[in-house]
């Protein structure tokens, strides 16, 4: 049975990608995306079968989160950790944003000035840091004397306080110790896949003001949804590079059905396996304490997705033409048996419905919904 669904904004970046990539000898084009026998399917060219990665109810589910939002803009894209398989890749808008990168990063930044700062050994999660100011700026002023307010740099990421990374970046870091934790990361340059994609492309001023506001996520470079999941992907496989996978390869079963798994194909290290294991810790804060906690309760208090430990970074920054309100959110779960990564950006009107990290959330609760509950609670 052949069921069509005009997965529009995947089809867009199919059209441009696939096309080349399968030497197809007509001009790229995609007729239309369909699910036969469990699996996604895209028509190129002169009619060519491309079989995709993709989830078809996850994907399916991905786009009507993105229509509810009502954000002009936006994408969501999620893979399978241990493999790198593309599960989802949606877009809204007049062109596919999943590998454009369209919005500042904001403070999805300070996971590449967390990693370079934990990678030199330069700091701990008990490492104590005072600061001031850096709500909503950071000025000159905020990088003197010896701060008012305290916590702890295991605090820091979760709570996104801008203040505290400013400062260490500053007392620590050089601009290409940033630069080149960025490029590891997927923050900066291209991500591993195998499709071609656009560049995403960090700036790092080399100016000591300059290099406190990017490490804290002010306008350090645009960052497109590709590279952000390639980021908590990495953290979730120990600070292993897995290459990501779109196409898929020949012979392999839809998702659920018998016979060999999609390979697994890494691509270096970008973090020592400590580290990424003390960044993982980190980043339970964002959905137990920090800025996430509110979006993981529900309406009656309860924990969304119970028990179960999900390591997350928000962001949230104003500013284009037309002026656009950006949301991030980017996350892995279970954190400690990670399956899924996810990254959600909303590029909403300056009167927004939804931010990305509630429709990050709803994604989640959707993929592991769909699991017997005793399965569910025997991995929490």
């Amino acid at each position: 049975m052949v069921r069509t669904r005009p997965f529009l904004a995947l089809a867009a970046a199919v059209a441009v990608w696939v096309a080349p990539a399968t030497a197809s000898s007509a001009p790229p084009g995609v007729r239309h995306l369909h699910v036969e026998d469990g699996a996604v399917h895209a028509t190129v060219g002169a009619g060519k079968q491309v079989r995709l990665t993709l989830d078809p109810a996850l994907q399916r589910a991905a786009e009507r989160l993105l229509a509810r939002s009502g954000a002009p803009e936006g994408a969501i894209v999620a893979s399978d950790v241990r493999t790198g398989r593309i599960l989802v890749w949606a877009s809204r808008g007049p062109r596919d944003f999943v590998a454009t990168p369209l919005a500042p990063s904001a403070s999805l930044f300070k996971i590449v000035t967390a990693s370079a700062l934990l990678e030199a050994g330069k700091v701990s999660p008990a490492t104590r840091v005072c600061y001031t100011g850096g709500m909503s700026a950071i000025n000159a002023r905020d990088l003197e004397g010896r701060g008012d307010t305290c916590t702890v740099f295991g605090e820091a990421l979760g709570r996104s306080i801008n203040g505290v990374f400013a400062r260490l970046a500053g007392k620590h870091l050089t601009p290409d110790d940033l630069r080149r934790k960025a490029g590891d990361l997927g923050f900066d340059g291209e991500v591993p896949i195998d499709v071609p994609v656009a560049p995403s492309a960090v700036r790092v001023p080399t100016d000591d003001l300059g290099l406190a506001r990017a490490a804290a996520g002010f306008w350090s470079g645009r960052l497109s949804p590709l590279g952000a999941l390639f980021a908590m992907q990495t953290i979730a496989n120990d600070g292993e590079r897995v290459r990501l996978t779109l196409l898929a390869p020949p012979g392999a079963p839809p998702r659920g059905a018998k016979g060999s798994p999609t390979p697994r194909i890494t691509d270096g290290r970008a973090l020592r396996p400590e580290v990424a294991r003390t960044l993982r810790s980190m980043l339970e804060v964002t959905t137990r304490r920090g800025t996430c906690a509110k979006a993981f309760r529900k309406p009656d208090g309860t924990r969304a997705l119970g028990a179960m430990r999900v390591a997350a970074k928000t962001g949230t920054l104003v500013g284009g033409k037309p002026a656009r309100m950006f949301s991030w959110f980017a996350s892995f779960a279970p954190s400690d048996r990670p399956e899924i990564a996810v990254s959600v950006m909303l590029a909403n009107d300056l009167a927004w419905r939804t931010k990305a990290n509630l429709v990050g959330r709803e994604l989640l609760e959707i993929y592991f919904g769909r699991r017997p509950s005793r399965l569910v609670a025997k991995r929490r």
